[in-house]
């Protein structure tokens, strides 16, 4: 090397490497000495990389724990108990200790009006109604108000029972009336929607009634408890005093048109001012008015 140049700064072949070139190349010893280690380049490489991707992961963790806080924050609007985990079998065995509620009896009565208590009549937050795909439906003033379903069927079911043990004659107190045949065909309807799978045991060959086993049900406490958190309070009053909707006048019709058409074939018009009903089928005109 010379010497006024730093040794770092420039390299001589070895005296007796001078003459050993090859194709251009300088001698192995020498080279070596020139070219810097190839696993030493691997390694930066390495380096750089995983240095470009901290801040990329550093970025994805904020980002979803933004994402992860938002989805708590709208389960909490929602309670603990979130509506959307309603989805899941998150009980064991049968929510009541009753077993016999179709005969009449002072029990079978209680459990029944304490099951009449929830409407299932609900307000919830119109964005979230559209985030979870809900049906239309009215809205009062701006949110909307839906039903949760099961209170329907069990509404259909207190209905039914209640004309099946009823002493009134026929001809006075219609079974077959628009309302009741309806909900007769609501609960197929839910019946073949909810496909049940679990199994039922026999002891005799004929009647398969057993169900004690691990079932899964839905809870449907936890649906009541929800349900009347988000219940419209006003319903009623608004039902009467608003729309005008009076419960005997559309009793009063529906046993009118008892036995007359098929429930899915009536229409009806309301009157506001006089609460009066008029009622008739599309295959044919039956008046329920005066």
């Amino acid at each position: 090397m010379g010497s006024g140049n730093p040794e770092s700064s420039s390299y001589k072949l070895l005296s007796d490497d001078e003459m050993s070139v090859d194709n251009g190349h300088v001698c192995s010893r020498c080279e070596t000495s020139i070219s810097p280690p190839r696993s030493l380049s691997t390694l930066k490489l390495v380096l750089a990389f995983v240095f470009c991707q901290v801040p990329i992961l550093l970025f994805s963790f904020v980002v979803f724990r933004y994402i992860l806080l938002g989805n708590e924050r709208t389960s909490d609007t929602y309670d603990k108990h979130d509506y959307l985990a309603f989805e899941k079998y998150n009980a064991t065995g049968t929510p009541y200790s009753i077993v016999d509620a179709a005969d009449p009896s002072k029990d079978a009565d209680k459990f029944w009006n304490d099951l009449k208590t929830y409407t299932g009549i609900v307000t919830v937050d119109n964005a979230w109604a559209e985030r979870n795909n809900l049906p239309p439906t009215v809205a009062y003033p701006h949110d909307p108000q839906l039903r949760v379903n099961v209170f329907h069927s069990l509404h259909c079911l207190y209905r039914i029972r209640n004309r099946l043990i009823s002493n009134v004659p026929m001809e006075k107190w219609p079974r077959n009336d628009i309302h009741t045949m309806h909900c007769v065909d609501h609960l197929r309807e839910e019946i073949m929607c909810n496909v049940d799978v679990s199994m039922s045991g026999s002891n005799e060959f004929v009647a398969f009634n057993n169900h004690n086993h691990d079932r899964k049900c839905r809870d449907l406490g936890a649906v009541q408890r929800w349900a009347q958190e988000h219940t419209w309070l006003g319903y009623k009053e608004y039902l009467e005093g608003v729309v005008g909707y009076d419960a005997n006048e559309a009793e009063r019709v529906n046993m009118a048109l008892a036995g007359k058409g098929q429930w899915n074939k009536a229409n009806s018009t309301h009157n506001k001012e006089t609460g009066k009903i008029e009622a008739w089928f599309e295959d044919h005109e039956i008046s329920s008015g005066h």
